[in-house]
């Protein structure tokens, strides 16, 4: 295992010259069309320094999480480099987890289809040695490589992204085998959100006299007694925060917002959404809540600042702590370690956003929120973080945090020989495509049968339908509570789900 007390990694001091566009990094113009197409306006501080030393075949390595551009920054540079006309195997990525792995092919999916180049996911039953850029983990690639689906010996590049946390998983040893397959002159980037000393000697064993990614400058003018709040969730839970945010806001008069988001297109769809809810959203100076995109919005004397995803550089978390009047910063789970990484130096304090009072049933006792407080600023979370993403598609992370706060106390042995509850799977007629999640789904049927939330089993939505499961013996009365029901403006229309 690599795992150690942090060392940090050691950065060339560099003052990085201004940030211009894309094409100042002398990128090929099918790319050029398709960041253009996307959005894409100027390159994050990663991308800026990261996409000429692959573009040129330097081996590198670096400190690097979600939030920071980084998969574009790789995926840009390989691009530039690999032979168009070359067939088969290129470049192989590693990421900690298939669905990681499978999330990051989707996303170069474009650039390299931009560039004649093909990309594929490593699977053992089918060969990907046609593909010019593989991405997959480190025990696909094992199970690949003994399959013979995939060859290392014509390999160009191997990316390792997110070299920590795979040690964390407990994956070094099949790193160590992969690493120790590639050609001697190809070149390889690491990145990693933890640096360690194993991963410092891990890195000086594969990847000798290799460029710093260092992105972020030596030295930085710090912000003194500055907090900036954040709210960390899967994205499709952050719509609801939001709306109680500007509501309340709104309420005690607290001026007007200013939300950034990335690309225009996500600002678009936001302020839409926002209109929806009854606020006054848009594009415009006069607009209460003004929804822009871009990193040159300029914020009202007494606005607050709300950063629609993780700041990717040092100024754009710089701008919510010291020229707005709140900061907020919404985040999914995987980007927190980038936010704490620039908040660091700036010395910035990041505070957890409070939406609402807390209840009676999150109470605890003195003991258990000290060591709580205690783990959650002194360990590094990314693998239980990681662990718990499939569950963020059922439950909220207050539930989560709720139910390991319950086993963490309780700290008992699971009764056997108890009789598993009957469940009835009950059909909704609202689905993905009217914006529903399981918050509304539960909150319909708690608020309406009324019954509590021991006696809802598994939620499942589809793109025009969902279902629930019920305990059988309130099935009916959910049924009939719900008759006249609507879910977000929508029929609930609930039956017994027929197969």
């Amino acid at each position: 295992m690599l795992c150690s007390p942090n060392v940090l990694l050691l950065e060339i001091p560099i003052t990085l010259p201004a940030m211009n566009t894309f094409q100042d990094l002398k990128l090929d113009s099918d790319l050029i069309r398709y960041l253009a197409d996307l959005g894409y306006q100027r390159p994050t501080a990663l991308q800026h320094e990261a996409i000429p030393v692959i573009a040129r075949g330097t081996t590198a390595v670096g400190m690097a999480s979600s939030g920071s551009g980084k998969t574009l920054a790789y995926g840009l540079g390989l691009a530039s480099r690999l032979e168009t006309a070359t067939p088969g195997l290129q470049a192989l990525i590693l990421r900690p987890t298939d669905d990681r792995a499978a999330a990051t092919a989707d996303a170069l999916v474009g650039p390299m289809k931009a560039r004649g180049l093909s990309i594929a996911l490593a699977q053992s039953s089918a060969s990907t040695t046609a593909s010019n850029v593989v991405v997959t983990s480190p025990s696909s690639a094992m199970a690949a490589l003994e399959h013979s689906t995939i060859k290392l010996d014509a390999l160009k590049a191997l990316i390792v992204d997110g070299a920590s946390l795979m040690a964390d998983l407990g994956a070094a040893e099949l790193l160590e085998t992969i690493a120790a397959q590639i050609p001697k002159d190809a070149q390889r980037v690491f990145l990693t959100s933890q640096s360690t000393q194993e991963i410092e000697d891990w890195f000086e064993r594969h990847a000798r006299r290799a460029r710093r990614l260092a992105w972020i400058p030596a030295e930085v003018k710090r912000l003194h007694n500055v907090a900036v709040e954040y709210w960390m969730a899967p994205q499709e839970l952050w719509l609801p925060v939001l709306t109680r945010f500007l509501e309340s806001l709104a309420s005690k008069g607290g001026g007007r917002v200013n939300v950034l988001c990335r690309l225009e297109h996500q600002a678009a769809a936001l302020a839409d959404q926002l209109v929806v809810r009854g606020l006054d959203a848009g594009s415009s100076d006069d607009a209460h809540v003004r929804v822009t995109a871009g990193d040159e919005t300029e914020i009202e004397e007494g606005a607050s600042l709300v950063s629609w995803g993780s700041p990717a550089d040092l100024d754009g978390l710089r701008m919510l702590g010291e020229k707005s009047r709140r900061g907020v910063v919404f985040l999914e789970p995987r980007e927190l370690a980038h936010l704490q990484q620039l908040a660091s130096p700036l010395e910035v304090r990041l505070k957890a956003l409070k939406t609402a009072p807390q209840g009676e049933a999150l109470r605890s006792v003195q003991l258990t929120r000290e060591q709580l407080s205690e783990a959650a600023a002194g360990r590094d979370l990314e693998p239980y973080m990681l662990l718990l993403e499939p569950l963020f598609d059922e439950f909220t992370p207050v539930q989560l945090a709720a139910a390991a706060t319950a086993l963490f106390r309780e700290r008992s042995p699971v009764q056997t020989g108890q009789p598993l509850p009957a469940w009835t799977r009950l059909y909704f007629g609202v689905g993905r495509r009217d914006g529903i999640g399981p918050a509304d789904l539960v909150g319909a049927i708690t608020g309406e049968a009324p019954i509590g939330g021991d006696r809802i089993g598994r939620i499942e939505i589809r793109d025009t339908h969902s279902s629930v499961e019920v305990a059988a013996s309130v099935a009916e009365k959910v049924i009939k509570s719900l008759a006249t029901a609507t879910i977000r403006g929508r029929p609930a229309s609930v039956r017994v789900f027929r197969e």
